[in-house]
């Protein structure tokens, strides 16, 4: 009994001893583990690197270049449906007309057009009443017993263009031998002008045919418009305007950009002698903006005297206001001749193609010029 009593005091005593031991081991794990924990969550790698400080004196990278006829930013799109009204008396009216449809009559019975799928619209001298009248009374007049008055119709008759053979050709057999003559040569004389590249120059005209002439997208339609006023939504503000006022309505391009070129004038490019065409196509109202330099040889005057595109007043001048030697333009074949020299801005007073040229009088025509002007030209299309 007593020897079991002993036995179990010393598995006692072992079993303390043992814990005492095993104690500080699991005790030194747990704080390796909790280092090791430690470790991971601030690894140097999970950090992102911060970014140096820029020095208060530190110059700037330098941005890319960007050239200065490209946009640093995309082009606003232009709003649409706006229009070109031309009137009888000149004037240009941009804007949007405030109704969507445009009510017509035709032989077929009545239509309504919408106005976004109408690319223009001409009235005819039914919407033209005076003019009709006026043209209607030319044309009796050509038989008339008075030389003197068929000769004068006859003149005011061809001024109306092209765009008045269809309505001589409702007189080409005209009883009136006289009438039926005069007919036949007002019509000769328009046929040649129609076919004559200038005569595209001129820009919107009224339209003499009878009837409104109303194009769109996918035909055309012959009839009467019947609408008597229009309203206009302009940047002026809102403006009313008459059918009979209008000559021409024209959807405008509202994603025409700007032209800009550069064209070579040499000193044989001489005004006398015709204008050199640029290929540049300017409608009434565009800005157009030129910049020249260059320089060309006054071989009349001596090899020593060299003209700049200002030209030289002292070598006399080139229909009145344009010194000899100067740089010159015009807009089309029979437009005003003007100074454009080293620097111009100006506003397109008529459509047509815009012409540079050596301001040279016609004595001097057979002499040699050498150099060149160098026209930086910049077209800038009207609002």
């Amino acid at each position: 009994m007593k020897d079991n009593c002993t036995m179990k005091a010393r598995l006692i005593a072992l079993v303390i001893l043992l814990g005492f031991v095993a104690l500080p081991m699991l005790a030194q794990e747990e704080a390796v583990a909790v280092d090791q924990a430690v470790e991971l969550r601030i690894a140097p790698e999970a950090i992102p690197p911060e970014e140096p400080e820029k020095p208060a004196d530190a110059e700037e990278e330098p941005k890319e270049d960007v050239p200065d006829d490209e946009p640093t930013t995309p082009a606003e799109k232009p709003e649409p449906g706006v229009l070109k009204f031309h009137l009888m008396d000149g004037t240009i009216i941009t804007g949007k007309l405030t109704t969507k449809a445009l009510p017509v009559s035709t032989e077929f019975g009545d239509l309504t057009v919408p106005i976004e799928s109408i690319t223009s619209f001409s009235p005819g001298l039914n919407s033209h009443p005076k003019i009709n009248q006026t043209i209607t009374t030319l044309i009796q007049q050509l038989g008339s017993p008075e030389a003197k008055t068929r000769d004068k119709a006859q003149a005011q008759l061809i001024t109306y263009g092209p765009g008045l053979i269809p309505e001589l050709q409702e007189h080409a057999n005209d009883p009136d031998a006289e009438r039926k003559v005069r007919v036949a040569t007002i019509m000769e004389e328009l046929y040649a002008v129609e076919t004559d590249a200038f005569s595209l120059e001129q820009g919107p005209t009224i339209s003499l045919a009878r009837l409104d002439q109303i194009v769109t997208q996918r035909f055309t339609v012959a009839g009467q418009i019947k609408q008597d006023t229009f309203t206009i939504a302009s940047k002026f503000g809102e403006l009313t305007v008459k059918l009979g006022d209008i000559k021409a309505v024209e959807r405008k391009n509202t994603d025409e950009p700007e032209v800009r070129r550069t064209v070579e004038v040499s000193g044989m490019d001489m005004t006398c002698k015709g204008y050199k065409k640029t290929g540049i196509r300017v409608n009434r109202g565009d800005r157009i903006i030129i910049s020249a330099e260059g320089r060309v040889t006054m071989s009349p005057w001596g090899s020593n005297s060299v003209s700049g595109p200002d030209g030289i007043a002292q070598n006399g001048m080139y229909n009145g206001n344009i010194p000899m030697g100067a740089l010159a333009g015009r807009i089309g074949d029979s437009g005003e001749e003007l100074l454009i020299g080293s620097k111009a801005s100006f506003v397109a007073k008529k459509s047509g193609t815009l012409q540079l040229g050596f301001a040279m009088q016609q004595n001097w025509a057979n002499y040699q010029f050498p150099g060149e002007y160098k026209a930086r030209i910049r077209v800038v299309p009207a609002d």
